[in-house]
């Protein structure tokens, strides 16, 4: 999520795409209601919050819907590129917003265009994009031209407008099966939430993501919402609904095999030095008045992880053993790991507090894929479908030749550590029972795995042993680390002094800092655990100063503790907030005040070299 689960009852219109929260976050959706049954909230005078939900089954949350759309499976880009095209072609767009704060004033590359649903160079041969002219017109210093009146014809903004034309409501109907007369009702509430003292949140769920166009999808929602200027202001945002409670944990610790932790890209094949990664991974400033914080600091983050990985092993000399760091020539996805097990090119498959045969799109070929495996580890603290896998349907036990071998590992009620929920909120548990019977721990089964892996290398040699060798397990037991431990490798040290770090700031790429997770850096500081802090509802007054529901004191989010991402954005370019009876983060003459910022705290929004107000 950009904002966090409490912020939706800050939101004047919520919409509801490819999820289900009264049904799957039934603690979540009580702030979908707290909005919908505040009469100072929603479009027009009187009444609460509107929701609309667009799904193709009716379920709980569509009962409570003032509007609820059933729409076919997939078609949600036609759906959101409709309500683009109505919100460009009615100019409810957020006028100042988009020329400020996007990049639609940017001037695309002649040579740039669209014709029978393929973009500008694509080689049908190689079934491939050569994106040369996708880029903008640079000047002479290298930053995009810009027209600030958006008239040019090769704005973004002018593209976008004539790419999203298509998209009539007539062509909505026909694609999504949404009545005409059904989309419209939902277009002019969509329409009104360009005004400054409106905003709109959507909220999605695996309903989106979990579709081949799964990107396309949540784009077009973001672009929507940066059109009407909802993007950094509270009650705004994309916001993800995660499955599990610390869904949105895993894949900020690279869960996903295409990023490394905090959302790092894994290096490729051709990137030998830590230059080329940087080169081909770092995004490029666009604008003089871009902080470009991302990049700008994409080595320090990258460095920082190396040496909490390798310790003193890395080293300037070695590029901080960047040499250590796979760079796989394939897609290494959770579906091509299944198809190369099913075309019988895979020994064996570890599954650590995950079933493969529940989650993915076809069982029976998750199914047969697992009966060509040599062996199979299922990591779990119950039987689970695919530590059972021959039972299933089909499956003939007799000609099955897997082993599988069932490590019973604890319940997270038998350990402690932490959780992150949808809203980046980090909060800590403590262990409620001690662990039952022979069951261990997730991680200390990973860790001793790891140490017999590397004696084995000790003794017996093999192919390119040192990122094995030298891989840092600085705990007090290497083999049963304590999870507050780990928690504090991921925050990051100062190496010269042997201090925890208290902000991501202080990361350098000289090999003096580590961080596990650049965007979890400040969790836990010197001064302790930021994430078992519980300073909440018990005294608002004291607790959430603001009245906006940040409660900066509850357990820590990251980056930073910061509750709503891109806050500049909340405020206009004088600093003022769009709408001062939800303000985000304002100017109070001498620094940023309300959430934490996304913006240096004390930079004055009328310095002429203020950064704008997306940095990264």
């Amino acid at each position: 999520m950009t904002n966090h689960w409490r912020d939706i009852k800050n939101a004047d219109l919520i919409l509801i795409n490819g999820a289900n929260p009264a049904e799957a976050h039934p603690v979540g959706f009580q702030w979908f209601m707290r909005a919908k049954l505040d009469p100072a909230r929603g479009p027009g005078r009187g009444g609460g919050a509107k929701m609309v939900h667009a799904d193709p089954r009716f379920s709980r949350t569509s009962a409570v819907a003032d509007i609820y759309l059933r729409i076919r499976t997939g078609t949600d880009v036609a759906y959101f590129g409709g309500l683009i095209h109505q919100v460009i072609q009615n100019g409810q767009y957020h006028d100042e917003y988009v020329k400020h704060y996007t990049n639609a004033s940017f001037i695309v590359k002649d040579g740039y265009d669209f014709k029978d649903g393929l973009f500008s160079g694509y080689d049908p041969k190689r079934r491939a994009y050569d994106t040369a002219t996708w880029g903008y017109e640079l000047d002479a210093k290298g930053f995009a031209k810009r027209d600030l009146t958006l008239e040019h014809p090769r704005t973004v903004f002018q593209l976008m407008k004539a790419h999203y034309a298509r998209y009539t409501p007539e062509m909505v109907s026909r694609i999504t099966g949404i009545p005409q007369g059904d989309f419209m009702k939902v277009a002019q509430l969509v329409g009104e939430m360009g005004r400054p003292d409106k905003v709109m949140t959507i909220v999605y769920a695996v309903g989106l993501t979990h579709h081949t166009t799964g990107a396309q999808l949540i784009r077009s929602g973001a672009v929507l919402q940066l059109l009407l200027g909802n993007m950094g202001r509270p009650g705004g945002g994309m916001n993800a609904e995660r499955g599990h409670a610390n869904i949105q944990g895993n894949t900020d610790h690279a869960i996903s095999w295409e990023i490394l932790p905090g959302y790092l890209a894994i290096p490729a094949p051709g990137e030998r030095t830590l230059d080329d990664y940087v080169k081909d991974k770092a995004a490029k400033k666009l604008d003089p008045n871009s902080w470009n914080f991302f990049g700008t600091n994409y080595r320090k983050f990258m460095v920082s992880l190396l040496k909490a990985w390798y310790g003193d092993a890395a080293t300037k000399e070695n590029e901080f053993a960047f040499d250590y760091v796979p760079k796989p020539a394939g897609n290494s996805s959770w579906m091509t790991i299944f198809d190369q097990a099913l075309r019988g090119k895979m020994e064996g498959v570890i599954l650590s507090g995950m079933t493969a045969t529940s989650i993915g799109p076809d069982t029976n070929q998750v199914l047969q894929a697992l009966a060509n495996l040599k062996w199979l580890v299922v990591m779990d603290a119950f039987p689970t479908t695919s530590s059972e896998f021959w039972h299933g349907p089909g499956m003939d036990p007799s000609k099955i030749q897997t082993e599988v071998f069932h490590v019973p590992c604890t319940h997270w009620i038998e350990k402690d550590g932490s959780f992150v929920n949808s809203g980046r909120w980090m909060q800590w548990k403590d262990q409620v029972i001690p662990p039952q019977g022979d069951a261990r721990h997730d991680h200390w089964v990973t860790a001793e795995l790891f140490q017999r892996v590397k004696e084995l290398y000790r003794r017996e040699g093999g192919k390119f042993p040192d990122p094995i060798m030298h891989l840092t397990m600085d705990y007090k037991d290497p083999r049963k680390p304590e999870l507050d431990e780990i928690a504090q490798e991921i925050n990051g040290r100062d190496l010269t002094t042997g201090k925890r770090l208290a902000t991501f700031a202080a990361l350098k790429d000289d090999g003096t800092t580590t961080s596990g997770d650049w965007i979890y850096t400040g969790s836990y500081p010197e001064s302790g655990n930021l994430s078992k802090r519980r300073g909440g509802v018990q005294d608002p007054a004291k607790n959430d100063p603001t009245g906006m529901g940040f409660y900066p004191n509850w357990a820590w989010s990251w980056p930073l503790n910061r509750r709503v991402l891109y806050n500049r954005a909340s405020a206009d370019l004088e600093g003022n907030a769009w709408d001062p009876k939800r303000p985000g983060i304002q100017w109070n003459g001498e620094r940023w005040v309300g959430d934490v910022p996304d913006y240096p705290a004390t930079m004055s929004p009328k310095d002429p070299k203020a950064w704008l107000p997306f940095i990264m």
